[in-house]
């Protein structure tokens, strides 16, 4: 007990009617982006159109989908994000201390490269990858997207973590007065069977009737997650209901609460690509190309309509021409009185228009997803120089999206795989001078395009160095101003170099110790044989002159 002492829960009673009308209270406020998203996914992700229509499972949802340009340029963006920031084949992040003096120290840096490249291998053994490319596939379609971040335990031992990217349809959020995501809701669909597998007997009353005359008959639930009110700073290991983050799992029909846990960090994720004063939900490229997407969408279908009846024109006759109806499937025959009156009707449509028009909204809409800058020109021509600068044009591109990424999406994962894995014992042991000074941590992304954006400064660096070295053929005094240790930490650091390829500072100051002793010893014994030689010379003149006077 004396491990959660430290905060004391003073959250009144929470009653599963008031959750329920704050989740109706959120929902309705969303309407309008309701609307604007499931038409969004009618021609950019035809299976997540269930915003305001519910369909069936099989239903046919791509049939208004008459161009592709949205959906290939939504794709391009989303795989782009996901290579460059979250790639599940290169560490894309790492971890530091805010004292410098702490990263300077080998074991203690060493010690976060091994937490650092744990978390990552866990990442690769679950279903991170891709949940998380859903999430940008959501992110760039409607500028939102919503991602769960549970951990695994067994027996109360850490057994990994799970993601689920969730439907737009299902979560409704709420803002914290700084702006950011601190409550979510969202809505569940169980049948009577796996509500019973994950809530036991408290499933409700309605879910255990049905259990055994119709054990597939669908529950609805709502998961509820906010901040608790706690007195106090929370502590490091708490039971559920004292944890910062409450937990409520309530049966929509029978309005009882089946489950109440709680977590120590928000197990939700819900960036947003763009956000306006005043708005909780974002909005992405898919929102702004709207307009062109549904034109360039009606453009087609028309032109496609124009195309068919240039090669089965309707026909015209006179009246007293057709004996019957006119058929004209294959292999048949209809009968005409005269053939000089059954002509077609011609079609007065300027293709050269259409073709213009069409490939005018297509550049425009290719522009706006960035796909005219994203697209690499694979080959033997293009050289890694070029995709260097194919990145720093993306980060270029994307400067405050990623700003706001970091901070709502990649931090908060992993923030919570840190700490959950902390707490579960399942990273190295803390070393000794850790444990008796501590240290705030900061994380540090090291993908291709985080790299990107650190060049700009080891270009200054470099730049810098040979400016200075020009000067000191001048005056050689000027190299004193430069902290040659702290330029090639600073390089290495901004570039990704790995913590153990670099000596601590008291392994640096050790080895130019012994060097300096070394390099004294040596120069006495070059003394000493400098002496030993003017002896010997002295020697050989005085036995000279010996000989000579003889």
């Amino acid at each position: 007990m004396e491990a959660y002492e430290k905060g004391k829960q003073i959250e009144p009673n929470v009653s599963p009617v008031a959750l329920l009308k704050r989740y109706d209270r959120l929902r309705a406020d969303r309407t309008n982006w309701d609307t604007m998203w499931e038409e969004l996914a009618t021609f950019l992700m035809p299976g997540k159109i269930d915003f305001i229509t519910t369909s069936t499972r099989g239903t046919k949802r791509a049939a208004e989908v008459y161009d592709s340009t949205g959906i290939h340029a939504l794709q391009i963006l989303s795989a782009s994000l996901h290579g460059s920031l979250t790639s599940p084949s290169t560490k894309w992040f790492g971890l530091r201390f805010r004292e410098d003096e702490l990263n300077e120290n080998k074991e203690a840096k060493d010690w976060l490269e091994k937490c650092s490249m744990g978390i990552f291998q866990e990442f690769g053994k679950c279903n991170f990858s891709t949940e998380v490319a859903e999430c940008y596939q959501d992110l760039v379609g409607f500028g939102t997207s919503a991602l769960q971040f549970d951990v695994k335990t067994k027996d109360s031992v850490f057994d990994g973590f799970n993601f689920k990217a969730c439907h737009l349809a299902e979560v409704v959020i709420s803002e914290s007065e700084e702006g950011k995501v601190d409550t979510v809701f969202r809505k569940l669909k169980l049948t009577a069977r796996q509500a019973y597998q994950k809530f036991g007997k408290d499933c409700g009353d309605k879910a255990m009737k049905a259990l055994d005359k119709d054990p597939d008959q669908v529950f609805e639930y709502v998961q509820a997650v906010f901040p608790r009110e706690l007195k106090g700073e929370p502590a490091m290991v708490a039971p559920p209901n004292m944890r910062p983050f409450a937990c409520y799992f309530i049966s929509v029909i029978d309005k009882k609460i089946c489950k109440e846990s709680g977590y120590y960090e928000l197990p939700f994720m819900v960036p947003r690509w763009a956000k306006t004063t005043g708005d909780m939900y974002g909005f992405g490229p898919g929102c702004i190309a709207r307009a062109d997407i549904k034109t360039l969408n009606a453009a087609r279908k028309l032109a496609m309509r124009a195309w068919e009846k240039s090669i089965d024109p309707p026909l015209k006759a006179m009246q007293n021409g057709i004996l019957g109806k006119i058929d004209l499937r294959p292999s048949t025959v209809t009968y005409v009185r005269d053939m000089q009156n059954l002509e077609p009707i011609v079609n007065q449509t300027n293709w050269n228009a259409d073709q213009l028009m069409l490939a005018d909204v297509r550049g425009s809409v290719r522009r706006i997803f960035f796909s005219d800058q994203l697209e690499l020109n694979e080959g033997p021509q293009m050289t890694a120089t070029e995709v260097q600068v194919r990145y720093e044009l993306m980060q270029r591109l994307l400067g405050p999206t990623l700003g706001r990424l970091q901070s709502e999406f990649l931090n908060p994962i992993v923030e919570r795989a840190f700490y959950s894995m902390l707490r579960g014992n399942a990273l190295p042991p803390m070393p000794e001078v850790l444990q008796e000074v501590g240290g705030d941590l900061d994380i540090e992304y090291v993908g291709p395009l985080a790299r990107s954006q650190k060049m700009d400064e080891v270009t200054s660096i470099q730049r810098a160095i040979d400016g200075i070295m020009q000067l000191a053929q001048v005056n050689p005094e000027v190299l004193d101003i430069v902290d040659v240790d702290k330029a090639g930490r600073t390089i290495s650091d901004r570039l990704g170099a790995p913590a153990d390829m670099l000596r601590g500072a008291e392994q640096v100051g050790e080895l130019r110790q012994s060097r300096q002793q070394q390099q004294q010893a040596q120069a006495e014994m070059d003394q000493g044989q400098q002496e030993i030689a003017g002896a010997q010379q002295v020697a050989d003149l005085e036995q000279t002159v010996n000989g000579s006077v003889q």
